[in-house]
């Protein structure tokens, strides 16, 4: 075997490892690719074109992962041992020696396969492991099923066989097939060589024997004989110095002194580009799996790749499930693998030959786990795959009917450590299955009968949990549950029967999504379930429903009256039901929506009504969005003084009781009524101020619509026309979100005629026009300001027959048409540096 050396640096290419003095260092498998590469050829420059189709054979990826790599290799040896040839490629350009290796120790001792596994993307577990065997005597490598524990401690034994020879030996226990406990040691001692006495305890006996030895022992796949396990290897590590143990499970050993290491499935982007994803792990270990199954002749085209991006992504990365899915790519194609992962469970079978039962199907390794559930921990895994996309506690306990919090706490601390539930990071507990073990759980849901509509049952569930998330004004975990409610809404709105778990979904939903912004989606759940208030909605569900309606249609979403009369509806409700927080807020957005119809004098009597429902005990946050309406209704009549007063007034409120939607929404407020007094340089800082407050969630979408179609306009009345065009394409976004587009017609006809494009501003006027007119609503003043500037441009831009032309096809546009034009005209420039400027 060939050793290559430079300096303190010698390759072992068989051996696929590089040391430095003598140790082993480790590097990522697509650096040693391209070190061997470079070694091999150093007396020529290796071009990008060569490099690409060696290293990363059949993907098509960024020249970035290149340079990525080049820095990984330049940080260990050096800068001075690759040197880039500017426009043609690298070349290793250190004096390399050829030795030969010579027999460091006798042959090795031990049963681990002579052949290593590919690293798919295990680099950095590769890495932690061997860390942590350098501390610890016992190491557990927990995970599910076909998760790669096997092939990665394999792995690692053979690593650490390499840096450290152990006297006694490196030595692999399988101990799938043994089935009763008692035959455990039995099992192990036969393969470390040991002979028991038949008449003395074979445990410890077992114990007495490799006492004085030095050896390596990998104990594989002990889930199902667990305390035997457990026993063995708390023997061990109280009696013995010198063994080093690697154990395999779906759950810990729970012994003292054990190490655990969780393994994850292999990483697939969850969103992005595909060629993003050409590099993960999941997607590496898939093309090669398929270019090992079509005779190494594959080579995934544009259209394949997003299909094997989506496989990874179905099957959760999960290494086991990827091996079926590529024996399945000969016979049906990528797209056809692709089209059959609902039936997955039936589809992913046919493992190698010498293959352990359990792994011949995705079916098989899913019952092997599954059976060393207990009944009612198995009956707890089926009813919590109802869930679609997660679980919280709360909604854990409904569904899985365990009584007690306790006895729930206690069967999915079992599922998490069997690996069969995933408990995702962050401040809120909160949980989730795999689609695969989903799937599966399904299944057994399905065959167990019952009788039960689970999916009627999820509807209530995801009810229950909409009123106690909003009597806790828990906004946040709403938003977590948002994929489960609206699975739950599909259901409710098809299903026959009483409406009220429909109107209750509806109805809670939009109080997230709309005050997140997403009002079109919110307006859409609300309409949908019109038809089902019926005797089976109480009073108080029927009263915020017409509320909620009314709210969200203000601004031009619906009709003026539309939402006028839901309101009016609402707040008799709430009169008869006694609840005069409710009607507050009632006449508050009775006060709005008057107001933008055109009748100031109404909404004043509104708010009079708001007034006179305030008592001592109402909320100082009341009293805020009551301000913030006399803020608008001031600024609608031109007493812009008083308007900010009222504003910053109720800024502080909001501000002191943390109401931070409303703190956004008030500061968008200042900046519109800046730049209706013809501040335009202050406009432009305030909203350039509040975007800076913004994340980019849709939770703040509303704010973001409103801070970014307002300072496109003040950019506009300040005369910075180009910057104006850069914000443009995301506020058009924004705006769109939130179901405002066509209400800032004129803002963006504006802009487009000071930058020449008389055409689409004429068309704009056109459908801003139309939109005032079907909505009821009146132009608020910056609308009319921008109206009136872009008529005034439109003189000089296009002779009156063409601007009245277009005006006319204007106001025949839909809301798509007015997209449509938008985004010809304002293309959404990538976020970076220009964007930023614009910004600050």
């Amino acid at each position: 075997m060939d050793v290559l050396q430079f300096g303190r640096f010698e390759i072992r290419p068989e051996q696929r490892q590089v040391r430095a003095d003598g140790v082993p260092v480790p590097l990522g498998s697509r650096a040693l690719d391209l070190l061997l590469l470079l070694v091999r050829h150093r007396d020529r420059v290796v071009g990008k074109d060569e490099i690409f189709s060696q290293v990363w054979p059949g993907l098509v990826v960024e020249e970035n992962n290149l340079s990525v790599q080049i820095y990984a290799l330049r940080r260990l040896l050096g800068t001075e041992t690759i040197g880039t040839v500017t426009g043609r490629g690298y070349r290793f350009t250190a004096q390399v020696r050829i030795t030969s290796a010579t027999a460091e120790t006798d042959e090795p001792r031990g049963n681990l396969p002579a052949r290593r596994a590919d690293l798919f993307g295990r680099e950095a577990e590769l890495a932690h492991l061997l860390t942590q065997c350098e501390r610890a005597a016992c190491i557990t490598l927990c995970g599910m099923a076909g998760v790669g524990k096997t092939a990665l401690a394999t792995l690692v034994a053979q690593r650490l066989a390499d840096l450290r020879p152990f006297a006694d030996g490196a030595w692999r226990v399988d101990l799938t097939e043994v089935r009763d406990p008692a035959w455990l040691v039995p099992a192990v001692a036969e393969v470390v060589g040991v002979e028991l006495d038949a008449q003395t305890d074979a445990l410890k006996e077992l114990v007495a024997q490799l006492r004085h030895r030095q050896l390596l022992l990998v104990l594989d796949n002990c889930e199902h004989v667990i305390e035997a396990a457990a026993q063995l290897v708390q023997a061990l590590l109280a009696t013995t110095a010198r063994v080093m143990l690697i154990t395999t499970s779906q759950e810990p050993l729970r012994v003292s002194g054990e190490t655990v290491v969780r393994l994850d499935p292999l990483v697939v982007p969850h969103t992005g580009p595909v060629d993003d994803a050409a590099d993960c792990g999941a997607m590496r270990m898939l093309v090669a799996r398929v270019r090992a199954a079509m005779g190494g002749s594959f080579a995934p085209m544009s259209g394949e790749l997003a299909d094997m991006v989506e496989i990874c992504r179905q099957l959760d990365g999960i290494p086991l499930a990827l091996e079926f899915a590529a024996s399945r790519v000969p016979l049906l194609g990528v797209s056809g693998v692709r089209s059959r992962l609902n039936d997955r469970l039936r589809l992913l079978v046919g493992g190698a030959r010498g293959a352990p039962k359990r792994h011949r199907s995705l079916q098989a390794a899913l019952e092997w786990s599954h059976q060393l559930l207990s009944p009612r921990t198995q009956g707890v895994l089926h009813r919590l795959a109802v869930f679609p996309s997660g679980f919280s506690i709360e909604g854990a306990q409904l569904i899985a009917d365990t009584g007690e919090e306790a006895e729930l706490l206690e069967q999915l601390d079992i599922l998490v450590d069997r690996s069969l539930v995933v408990r995702d990071a962050g401040p809120r507990a909160r949980y989730r299955i795999l689609e695969t073990t989903r799937a599966f759980a399904l299944d057994c849901l399905a065959a167990a009968g019952g009788g039960i509509d689970w999916q009627a049952r999820l509807a209530q569930v995801m009810a229950e949990l909409c009123v106690t998330a909003a009597r806790r004004r828990d906004t946040a975990w709403m938003w977590q549950e948002m994929p489960n409610l609206r699975a739950a809404f599909s259901w409710a709105t098809a299903a026959t029967g009483p409406g009220a778990t429909a109107v209750t979904l509806a109805t809670y939903a939009s109080v997230v999504l709309g005050a997140g912004g997403a009002l079109s989606e919110a307006l859409n759940m609300l309409r949908l379930v019109s038809s089902r208030l019926d005797e089976s909605c109480p009073p108080a569900l029927v009263a915020r429903y017409w509320h909620w309606l009314g709210r969200l249609g203000v601004e031009g979403r619906l009709p003026s009256s539309t939402c006028i009369e839901a309101l009016q509806r609402a707040d008799a409700l709430f009169a008869a039901l006694n609840e005069p927080r409710h009607r507050h807020a009632c006449q508050r957005h009775l006060a709005e929506a008057e107001l933008r119809s055109g009748h100031p004098d109404r909404a004043e009597q509104h708010l009079a009504s708001a007034c006179d429902l305030e008592k001592a005990d109402m909320s100082p946050a009341d009293r805020m969005r009551r301000q913030r309406v006399q803020a608008l209704l001031a600024s609608a009549r031109g007493r812009h003084t008083e308007a900010l007063r009222l504003a910053h007034s109720a800024l502080e409120l909001a501000e002191g009781g943390s109401v931070d939607r409303y703190r956004l929404l008030l500061m968008a407020d200042i900046g519109w009524t800046h730049l209706q007094m013809g501040q335009a340089a202050s406009a432009v800082g305030a909203f350039r101020n509040l975007l800076l407050h913004l994340d980019h969630s849709i939770r703040q979408g509303l704010a973001r619509a409103r801070a970014l179609s307002g300072l496109t306009a003040a950019l506009v009345a300040a005369g910075q026309v180009d910057d104006a065009a850069r914000v443009a394409g995301r506020t058009v976004h924004a705006l769109q979100q939130a179901n405002l587009l066509c209400s800032r017609c004129e803002v963006f006809a504006w802009l487009l005629a000071a930058k020449g494009n008389g055409i689409a501003a004429a068309q704009l006027i056109g459908a801003g026009d139309a939109f005032t007119a079907g909505s009821e609503t009146e132009r608020d003043p910056i609308s009319q300001l921008a109206r009136a500037r872009t008529m005034a441009l439109l003189e000089k831009l296009l002779p009156a027959d063409d601007t009245n032309y277009w005006q006319a096809q204007g106001a025949i546009s839909d809301e798509n048409h007015v997209r449509q034009l938008l985004e010809r005209a304002f293309v959404t420039p990538p976020q970076g540096d220009d964007f930023e400027d614009t910004l600050t």
